[in-house]
């Protein structure tokens, strides 16, 4: 299909986000770009957030979230969709910590909310420590300076954004669309842009798309346990793995200093059978939750595999179930904000390499859709999160 890239004008000079390399030559390439980011220095969470309650709508009781779900399938409804509360380190490039997993109502039919990753009490860390390892991030420092990529075209200024529209659109920023709905979406050809406030007791949230394809979310959650939504753009591929030579994504974003969130792929797979297979990859986040796995101890859930290098960056895996999805869990070792990911790398790296009862498939199965967002549990006051960029290659 034909690519098409956007490119913000120049901006109000600001902090900017470094930029991901490209990805590799597909026959088909679709991007949504738009200019750097500043978050002019969103202060770090002093407070630590308990994620113990109860679901808000099913999934497993006690520790365990409820399911977020995503962007709404294009073929009748999806089953709850997964996404992360996030875990440790800082905003921009802190330590690696674990996520949570969620499911919940699909737009355009009904979806089962399936829960996602067990919760823990762990406060938001705040400026420079992770709890697992990795660098400490600029939590109230702003992002360090670009260099070099596909942002392009100035920056984009968050400072002083409101949970409301127009006021969620950052200054200097021609917005196209901006929605407050709970259920708030958009397409634009392939993608589609989805406010998804799936969570209990959630606060405003507004998600916008701008001219130059770059979208992003303001909003301010409380301070309560659960997690409150999972904006996020997607497509669906829905395409025989066997069938898919390559398939690769990119993506920039900016994202804040405080509260608990993370960002992340939600990737679904699925057979003959309706239930489908939910395979996560944490790319950043930070907080206080583990993500689903088939055994913790006193640190937390133990990995199945370590050190795990496939699809361009190193993980820690984890396999499990969230009483309606098997699920496998890729955490990043540290925290990035831009990247490519090889994706069909990873699925075949999990077709051969899964020995667990859980997330098992085979090249047979459907790429039904992929996912990626920013799963939001607690802001600290109002903040932004945006994604300059996105993009996905395949063949």
């Amino acid at each position: 299909m034909t690519a098409r890239s956007w490119t913000l004008p120049p901006l109000l000079a600001a902090l900017a986000v470094g930029c991901a390399a490209e990805s590799g030559a597909g026959s088909d390439t679709t991007r949504s770009t738009g200019g750097q980011i500043s978050t002019g220095g969103m202060p770090p969470v002093t407070g630590g957030v308990s994620s113990g309650g109860g679901t808000p709508s099913g999934g497993r009781a006690a520790t365990v979230s409820g399911g977020s779900g995503g962007s709404p399938a294009a073929s009748g409804g999806a089953p709850g969709q997964a996404g992360m509360p996030p875990t440790g380190g800082t905003a921009s490039t802190g330590g690696v910590g674990p996520g949570s997993s969620s499911g919940g109502a699909s737009q355009t039919g009904g979806a089962s909310p399936t829960g996602g990753a067990r919760q823990t009490s762990a406060g938001a860390a705040g400026a420079g420590g992770s709890p697992s390892g990795g660098r400490g991030g600029a939590a109230s420092g702003g992002v360090p300076p670009a260099t070099g990529g596909r942002g392009g075209g100035g920056a984009i200024d968050v400072q002083g954004v409101t949970a409301a529209c127009p006021g969620a659109v950052p200054k200097g920023v021609t917005a196209s669309w901006c929605s407050c709905e709970q259920w708030g979406q958009k397409t634009v050809g392939q993608y589609t842009y989805y406010n998804n406030l799936w969570g209990s007791g959630p606060g405003p949230q507004c998600i916008w798309l701008a001219d130059s394809g770059a979208w992003g979310v303001a909003s301010s959650h409380p301070q309560s346990d659960g997690i409150k939504s999972y904006p996020n753009i997607s497509v669906s591929p829905q395409k025989a793995i066997s069938n898919i030579q390559s398939y690769s994504s990119s993506f920039e974003i900016v994202v804040p200093g405080g509260g608990m969130y993370d960002t992340a792929y939600d990737l679904w797979v699925k057979g003959t059978t309706s239930a489908r297979i939910e395979i996560m990859l944490w790319m950043s986040h930070r907080g206080g939750a583990q993500p689903i796995a088939q055994a913790y101890d006193a640190s937390g859930a133990v990995a199945d595999a370590t050190n795990v290098t496939v699809g361009g960056h190193t993980w820690n895996v984890y396999y499990g179930t969230n009483g309606a999805n098997d699920v496998a869990s890729f955490l990043r070792t540290s925290n990035t904000n831009a990247a490519t990911v090889d994706i069909k790398a990873i699925l075949a790296w999990l077709i051969a390499n899964n020995r667990s009862k859980y997330a098992v498939f085979t090249d047979s199965y459907t790429l039904d859709q992929v996912q990626f967002g920013h799963e939001i549990t607690t802001d600290s006051g109002t903040q932004a999160y945006v994604t300059p960029s996105f993009s996905v290659t395949s063949n």
